[in-house]
């Protein structure tokens, strides 16, 4: 469980997608993971007007305060074995040789004693004086603040989070990465079943914590209940001995040639004796506690109906979105944003002819071509990332009833050279749904992002502070760019583009009207009414989604927005200097942050660009 915004965010989930006409024919909700590291090209010591004197104090100053990042970083990410594994796949190369094995910690002790290690950690931090460090290094010195702040303000709400989301809770996003927990080492095989082992343990401690919510009056509504309950029942197998635990862990061992027949034979053993002593049990468990608690989730509505909701979802959407702006200056960016596109999108589609759409395939057929065509056609416009393999795997059969249509694993800093984008055959893609997504998953978005990242060899605290508006918003702003790469008629790929624009937008209006202005299921009914959407089934489970995850949808069509104001900010001031290239490459370089922290820096880098 990510508490206080400083862990590392595995998954990244694109928002459903209702789309406003049926005229496109692309209907249906699509949800798709998606994983991302930062990025943030080092500028070294990027201050040549300074004297000797003073060069050989900021590199003292900066030896330091690197010193400090990895002590922090080795912390932190120890503190969870599974962010531990999908951040360095050799943990002795980064002097971590003596770990504990933990699914990590889940308790108001525990939160406090996160909150007292926050205020030491900001009192060192201020110990060091930004001002004698370099760009790159003052940067991450107001990234890191930032996130401690932010972890700071939101301690007080601790039990408005939820460990059992729906859409990102342990129930379902630990049994994935467990599944995908890559075997390089027998210490890999031993830590994963001592994981396993403590299964039961750790979601004992979950449920304590749901208990603790509900004596607040802030436990998930009824509906919420069943959701999570129904996740829990899919990874209970009906038969154990071909259930996707043991099958994913055989196909593994495969793989392990350092292995005689006989050791896999005693691994494959003890993972079905975890499985049944604590993994299936600690299910079974979860699922019988939140029955009981059930009755107490009677909040069917948005945060602002709890005491303090309000206060909590306006820290959770900057904390979220890494914007500065307030709820309605969002509200209205947003409105704006939609406003416009629908009018030009009305204007287009009055001049198209009607088959428009269907008589626009795309020349390519496999996830494979149209990851090589989006290399292709990025080229010109993104700065080169690092050589790497990409595979592309089917999800596990067992799975695709549970999982969505695709999702990118990110790979570890110390292996980022082999990456796998995972599609989801129980799902049915149109090809611009499949292209749209493979480029938010893999080239430019998240998989481009990871090895890019990497490749610059930041502090590595950089790497797991996570930023949903920076993450995300790009991986949407770069959706959106690559109906334009898909080949087809470009009045027809920018209508697509404008219909999509505005289906996001409309997640986000009702994101804060539900939680911030207290919408009601008639609200928002009426408010999709408005345009042509009125399916009751469809919009009572949006409406449901939002109600369990606040602001969540707000990471992508916010963030997205940001990266637009910071497009046409950089345009606006550079003119004829301006270039997507230049752009592109400079926000990515400032790596993962806020983005009234990208605009503090934004001028230094793009200089450092050219």
């Amino acid at each position: 469980m990510k508490q206080f915004q400083i862990l590392k965010k595995y998954f990244h989930k694109k928002p459903p997608s209702q789309l406003l006409f049926p005229l496109y024919a692309l209907c249906g909700l699509l949800l798709v993971i998606g994983i991302y590291r930062l990025h943030d090209a080092s500028l070294q010591h990027n201050s040549s007007s300074h004297t000797s004197s003073q060069s050989a104090k900021q590199t003292s100053q900066e030896s330091e305060f690197l010193s400090y990042l990895d002590k922090i970083f080795q912390a932190e990410v120890t503190s969870n074995t599974l962010n531990l594994h999908y951040t360095l796949a050799d943990p002795a190369s980064a002097d971590l040789t003596d770990y504990p094995v933990t699914l990590g910690e889940i308790s108001a002790r525990q939160e406090s004693a996160q909150l007292a290690s926050l205020e030491n950690m900001k009192q060192e931090l201020h110990s060091y004086d930004p001002s004698k460090m370099s760009v790159s290094c003052r940067l991450t010195y107001d990234v890191l603040e930032d996130s401690i702040n932010r972890s700071m303000a939101m301690a007080p709400y601790y039990y408005f989070t939820e460990p059992l989301s729906s859409t990102g809770g342990v129930q379902s996003e630990y049994p994935i990465l467990l599944a995908e927990y890559t075997f390089h080492s027998k210490k890999d095989i031993e830590d994963y079943l001592q994981l396993l082992a403590q299964f039961d343990t750790y979601f004992q401690k979950v449920c304590l914590f749901e208990k603790e919510k509900a004596k607040r009056g802030l436990f998930m509504n009824q509906k919420a209940v069943d959701n999570v309950i129904t996740q829990c029942r899919a990874f209970i197998p009906e038969d154990s001995a071909d259930s996707f635990w043991e099958t994913t862990f055989q196909e593994r061992l495969v793989q392990m040639k350092e292995l005689t027949a006989q050791e896999k034979k005693s691994y494959i053993n003890r993972n079905h004796e975890l499985l049944q002593e604590h993994v299936y049990p600690a299910y079974h468990n979860l699922i019988a506690n939140l029955k009981a608690l059930k009755k107490e989730g009677t909040n069917n509505q948005g945060l602002c109906y709890f005491q303090d909701g309000k206060k909590y979802y306006t820290m959770l959407v900057k904390s979220t979105t890494g914007s500065d702006r307030t709820v309605p200056e969002l509200q209205n960016m947003v409105e704006k944003q939609r406003s416009n596109h629908l009018a030009e999108l009305t204007r287009l589609t009055s001049e198209m002819a009607e088959d428009a759409f269907s008589a626009n395939l795309l020349p390519f057929k496999t996830p494979e071509e149209m990851l090589d065509h989006l290399k292709q056609q990025i080229a010109s416009s993104f700065p080169v990332p690092p050589e790497a393999n990409c595979s592309i795997k089917q999800v596990n059969k067992k799975l695709q009833d549970f999982l969505s249509p695709a999702f990118y694993l990110t790979s570890p800093m110390d292996h980022f050279t082999e990456n796998c984008i995972y599609i989801n055959p129980g799902n049915r893609y149109n090809e611009i749904e499949l292209f749209t997504t493979l480029a938010h998953e893999g080239y430019p978005g998240h998989l481009y992002q990871t090895i890019y990242s990497y490749s610059a060899q930041l502090p590595p605290i950089r790497y797991i502070l996570y930023h949903g508006g920076y993450t995300e918003g790009w991986a949407t702003y770069v959706e959106m760019l690559s109906y334009a790469y898909a080949g087809i008629d470009q009045t027809a790929a920018q209508a697509l583009m404008l219909n999509q624009d505005a289906t996001l937008s409309l997640y986000a209006t009702i994101d804060m009207g539900v939680h911030y202005d207290g919408w009601s299921l008639a609200d928002t009914v009426d408010f999709l009414a408005d345009y042509g959407i009125t399916e009751s089934a469809v919009i009572s489970k949006i409406y449901q989604a939002i109600i369990e995850n606040p602001a969540n949808y707000l990471k992508y069509y916010i963030g997205y927005l940001e990266f637009l104001n910071l497009k046409e900010q950089a345009k606006t001031y550079y003119k004829n200097d301006y270039s997507d290239l230049l752009y592109h490459t400079a926000v990515l370089n400032m790596g993962s942050a806020p983005f009234y922290i990208l605009e503090k820096y934004f001028v230094k880098y793009y200089k450092a660009a050219k």
